[in-house]
């Protein structure tokens, strides 16, 4: 076994394994990561004795923020091992090395979102805890109440660290955001005094859009009514300790800060 570091020549390998581990992702989402994302982003990969691309992994540049201070961390995603190597030790070796190199640069905390409760329980004995990820609920929007803009990015962006300000949270940059709302929209919220920001990605077949994130909290619903209508929404707050909370999960390296935990995560970049 092998554990080095990826290359625009492993792209083909590396989407193989891809679509085999992630099926749901069709190879325009799997061609967008690798054109928006993986540029910035540090694959690692582990062979077999024949030189076979058998695991990988990709760490993501990110910052944990909580007021004026922040962290330098890193997002590893996508995690997957060949169907027939799996059960001997790859993802553990990958993992391994790339926990190895991240430290070399100074990196101070690894973040990932596992799928199942199997991974997650897998991640914990490699020394990840879990944190706070985004309530997905059914929230009612009764009535239209308040005001939404739509607004680009990077408005969403800063209006995102606003409504986060005192909260632990990992801070995303503009393809981040890009990708995990791919074809969504963003919108500025006010409602009276309040404001607040709602990512919003389409469903095909005519559904209600999802709302990939609503903050700073489910009041603010009403706002985001005016521009979509009344009625059933399924949303993601940063509101923890509900039923269908999504998976996030972070392991301190040189040193812990639990004065930064629980860290809101938002986005799993699904």
């Amino acid at each position: 076994m092998r554990t080095r570091k990826t290359t625009p020549a492993d792209i083909p390998a590396l989407k193989a394994i891809w679509n085999e581990a992630f099926a749901e992702d069709s190879a325009q989402d799997i061609d967008e990561f690798f054109e928006t994302l993986y540029p910035n982003a540090t694959g690692f990969c582990a062979e077999d004795e024949t030189g076979c691309v058998c695991a990988m992994l990709f760490a993501l540049p990110q910052t944990i923020v909580k007021g004026e201070k922040q962290l330098k961390a890193a997002y590893l995603y996508a995690v997957a091992t060949k169907k027939e190597h799996r059960g001997q030790g790859y993802c553990r070796a990958v993992m391994a090395y790339a926990e190895k190199e991240l430290r070399k640069r100074y990196v101070e905390a690894l973040l990932l979102s596992p799928a199942t409760q199997d991974l997650a329980d897998f991640y914990a004995r490699l020394g990840f805890s879990r944190q706070m990820g985004g309530s997905k609920l059914m929230l009612n929007c009764a009535e239209a109440k308040g005001q939404a803009t739509e607004i680009g990015v990077q408005d969403y962006a800063g209006l995102r660290e606003t409504a986060l300000w005192d909260i632990s949270h990992v801070r995303y940059d503009k393809a981040q955001l890009e990708y995990a709302v791919s074809g969504g929209k963003f919108y500025c919220l006010m409602a009276g005094y309040s404001m607040g920001c709602a990512a919003v990605k389409a469903r095909e077949n005519g559904a209600r859009a999802f709302v990939y994130e609503l903050l700073p909290d489910r009041k603010i619903l009403g706002a985001l009514g005016e521009k979509l209508g009344a009625g059933q929404y399924e949303v993601q707050t940063a509101q923890s300790g509900q039923d269908g909370e999504t998976w996030c999960m972070l392991k301190w390296l040189d040193k812990e800060y639990p004065e930064f935990e629980p860290v809101y995560m938002g986005f799993a970049l699904e």
